[in-house]
Order: structure tokens, then C-alpha cells, then sequence
């Protein structure tokens, strides 16, 4: 965040070089994203980006709203592993003490989550049977009885995450990683990875980035947050 920022530079580089600005962004950068035949596309789109973040005067903040971690851990269930992504963001608690949250959790449809769009419903006369038709709905389709939810009602997915938990249904085994995701910038959005490497380019890098309308930021953000 201070290299981000400029409060912080990359060793060795000049402070009265014209194009320090430039050349620090660029060493926040994971440089493997680099195709041999691109990479001056590559230096023209990280310039563009440094050039956002300048117009916009943007500055990463650890109490920021916009940005989030997520923790790829492996959870057991039905006796099998899967990897699963834990969506965590920085809040206050009520003492205005910093904290981190779970606000979202992701790749829950590889153990049955989905919020189709899909329903099943009852018959519209089963109010004068006393919804009768009930009994065999739990027993014959309990695996999907989530679509029998109001066409108005979206499924909410860390709901269903903490309920399997608090049931003993999926299990945590163990971490795997961090990564962060930023929505900062306003027409970016980025990640940001550990590498482990003998080469100067090593440690937390921004690992994918993208240019994004506001509308395309929004659908992305809300894969992590769940609310």
C-alpha cells in the first residue's frame, strides 16, 4: 500500500528520475503477466493505469470499503476436499477497534449451492388441503428445496456457508493462500499476490488486473460480497 501510495519506493530507484512515479508503479507489478511479443502493450496498459490512479488522487487505505481478502482454504465434505475461498474485509466493532470480517464466501457450487433462477412451487389450491403436498416435497426433493423459495428471494450464499458449518456438514481442514482484491481505483479493478522468488520482483505483486465500466465493477465486487 506505501509503494502504492509513493510514500515508499522500490530500492535503487531515483527520486529525481521524471518517470520515478511510473517506474515505482511498475515494480508493483507481477512481471510473468508479460508476453515477449506484448510487453510494450503491457507497459502502455500499466501507464494508463498509474495515469487513473493519479487523475482519481488515489490512495489505499488499510479502513478502506474497497478492497477485500480472500483465503483459499481446503473444508471436507461428504468426506472429499475442496477448496473453497473465505471473502474477509476490515470493519469496526462497536468499541471502534479495527477488525476483520467474512462477508462472502466463494465456489460454493462445487458442493450444491445455486442461486437459480429456477423454482419449484406448490399448487395453488394446497391452502385447502393444508399444503399436503409438502410432505412429499421434503422427502422426494430436500436436495433442492431451496428452489421452492419466493421468486423474490435470492439465495444467500454465506448464509448457506455458515449453516453447513455450524451443522458439522463441511469442515475446515486447513489454509492455502491469501489474495486481495482491490476496487479502489475507480475504472480498475486489481489483485494482489505473494511471490516467493530469487529475483527482485518477488513478494505481494498485483497479480491480474482489469479496466472496468462502473456497472462491470459492481457484478464483480459482488461475487465476494455476499450481502
Amino acid at each position: 500500500m506505501c509503494r502504492f501510495n509513493e510514500e515508499e519506493h522500490f530500492p535503487g530507484l531515483d527520486a529525481s528520475d521524471p518517470q520515478f512515479g511510473q517506474k515505482n508503479f511498475l515494480s508493483l507489478f507481477d512481471y510473468q503477466q508479460v508476453q515477449k511479443d506484448k510487453k510494450e502493450d503491457f507497459l502502455e496498459d500499466i501507464l494508463r493505469f498509474y495515469e487513473a490512479v493519479k487523475q482519481d488522487g488515489v490512495k489505499l487505505d488499510y479502513s478502506s470499503r474497497e478492497w477485500f481478502a480472500e483465503l483459499r482454504a481446503d473444508f471436507i465434505y461428504k468426506k472429499q476436499k475442496v477448496e473453497l475461498g473465505i471473502i474477509l474485509q476490515t470493519e469496526k466493532t462497536p468499541r471502534e477497534l479495527d477488525c476483520w470480517t467474512i462477508v462472502g464466501v466463494t465456489d460454493l457450487e462445487k458442493i450444491g449451492f445455486a442461486d437459480s433462477t429456477n423454482r419449484l412451487v406448490l399448487g395453488p389450491e394446497q391452502h385447502e388441503v393444508d399444503f399436503v403436498e409438502i410432505d412429499s416435497d421434503f422427502r422426494s426433493s430436500f436436495k433442492e428445496i431451496s428452489r421452492f423459495r419466493s421468486y423474490q428471494t435470492k439465495l444467500n450464499a454465506l448464509s448457506y456457508f455458515f449453516a453447513l458449518i455450524e451443522s458439522g456438514t463441511l469442515t475446515f481442514n486447513k489454509r492455502l493462500r491469501v489474495v486481495y482484491h482491490f476496487f479502489d481505483v475507480p475504472s480498475y479493478v486489481f489483485t494482489v499476490s505473494y511471490f516467493d522468488r530469487q529475483t527482485s520482483n518477488t513478494g505481494w505483486l498485483i497479480s491480474d488486473y482489469k479496466r472496468v465500466t462502473p456497472a462491470e465493477k459492481e457484478k464483480i465486487k459482488s461475487k465476494y460480497n455476499n450481502r
